[in-house]
């Protein structure tokens, strides 16, 4: 019996699972942490862990980022292997700038580490992708559109990644207030030339059906969400949703929010379309620039030949881990500078030099050896030849002789 092609690749998708990359920004408050629980439908993010806000305005918090690993499957048993990069701290110090520095920084670290395969003779096999596929950037409802930090953080994405807003907390605004929200984001965002995931289409080559979707997905940017992390039984049912002394929000209803729109888009419609928008448009963006000078950065050159593909990638540096000091902190040196982000692996490039030159040295004598070797056996072949030459004349001349 004969499979098809696509039911390979069908099954072969249901083995490995599909790896996704979002992560999710915004400030202490807008409910971050309740979306992440809400979009895995599960407990993946203690809310009391977040940074509160500042309440002395001479202070400073720390920011750094935090990945999350969470497993999920869709109705179909795809599984899709989500990693989650939260944001905490965002945007809760007076000078924010390192704090846009760390968010891009990493998206462009994840860029270079495939540019850096790409560019190995030898290739990883284990090699893992880690580039990120959207960014969720929440507006918190105030109805006054976007602030100067929403605006710096965007201006420095757009173009970069892609992009989604979504206004926090829709709950909080009357239906007139939510378009009028809206309608000033939209006008801010045009203002300041800042490029979003927009659902491009192609009215030539897309199907009505695709052009319908991505037209009507289009129109709701951006968008409105309301996330819950409790459960209450209605009429028999588990929903998640919101409890009020005037009455209950089903933050799945589509008529008050966004939310399973959106979280359908991005874990089952869009989240091909995503991955492939990345690598099709915004890495080979990225790339092109980066070898526009005639070769990789002086930054990357350095890792080309340093691995040889032998080993999987190191951790991002921008990550925090537990029980070690962060390379996130604010006022941390390595972040005042692009080059320094690689300062993590200087020690193992240098250590992998070494091994590489013990390792040319010993070839190299090898060489010698087997040359010396072959050389030695030409010279016992030439006095066999020779031997050979003097008994075959040796012959010749006794059978004249006889003759």
């Amino acid at each position: 019996m004969s499979v098809t092609s696509a039911a390979l690749r069908k099954r072969k998708t249901l083995k490995k699972g599909i790896q996704f990359t979002l992560m999710v920004v915004g400030q202490s408050g807008t409910g971050r942490s309740t979306f992440i629980n809400s979009l895995c439908g599960q407990q993946v993010v203690d809310t009391s862990s977040t940074i509160p806000a500042p309440t002395d305005s001479s202070e400073d918090r720390d920011f750094h980022l935090r990945e999350e690993q969470v497993e999920l499957e869709d109705n179909e048993g795809v599984k899709i292997s989500l990693s989650i990069i939260d944001t905490p701290g965002f945007g809760d110090s007076l000078d924010n700038s390192s704090s846009f520095n760390i968010i891009t920084d990493f998206i462009k670290h994840q860029y270079d580490e495939v540019l850096v395969e790409e560019s190995r003779v030898r290739r990883n096999p284990r090699f893992k992708d880690s580039r990120v596929h959207a960014v969720i950037y929440f507006i918190n409802a105030t109805g006054h559109g976007l602030k100067e930090i929403d605006i710096e953080l965007l201006k420095q994405l757009s173009g970069l990644t892609n992009v989604i807003p979504v206004i926090s907390k829709a709950d909080s605004l009357t239906r007139e207030e939510l378009i009028l929200n809206k309608k000033l984001i939209l006008e801010d965002l045009k203002h300041y030339q800042i490029e979003l995931y927009d659902f491009p289409y192609d009215l030539e080559n897309d199907d009505t059906e695709t052009i319908d979707t991505n037209s009507y997905l289009r129109s709701l940017i951006p968008f409105s969400v309301v996330g819950s992390n409790q459960v209450f039984e209605v009429n028999g049912e588990l929903i998640r949703g919101r409890k009020y002394p005037w009455g209950f929000i089903n933050i799945e209803d589509h008529e008050l929010s966004d939310f399973v729109i959106l979280r359908n888009l991005l874990l089952i419609s869009h989240l091909q379309d995503l991955k492939d928008y990345t690598h099709e448009i915004l890495y080979e963006r990225y790339r092109t620039e980066a070898l526009s000078g005639g070769g990789l950065p002086d930054h990357l050159q350095g890792q080309v030949n340093s691995q040889g593909g032998s080993t999987p990638s190191l951790k991002s540096p921008y990550i925090k881990q537990e029980g070690a000091e962060s390379l996130n902190s604010v006022n941390s040196p390595a972040l005042n500078n692009h080059n320094d982000t690689y300062l993590a692996r200087e020690e193992q490039i240098r250590l992998e030099e070494e091994r590489l030159k013990a390792f040319e040295e010993r070839v190299q004598k090898d060489l010698m050896q087997k040359k010396k070797e072959l050389m030695e056996r030409e010279r016992e072949l030439r006095e066999i030849e020779e031997r050979l030459e003097k008994e075959a004349k040796l012959k010749q001349e006794v059978g004249t002789d006889s003759i």
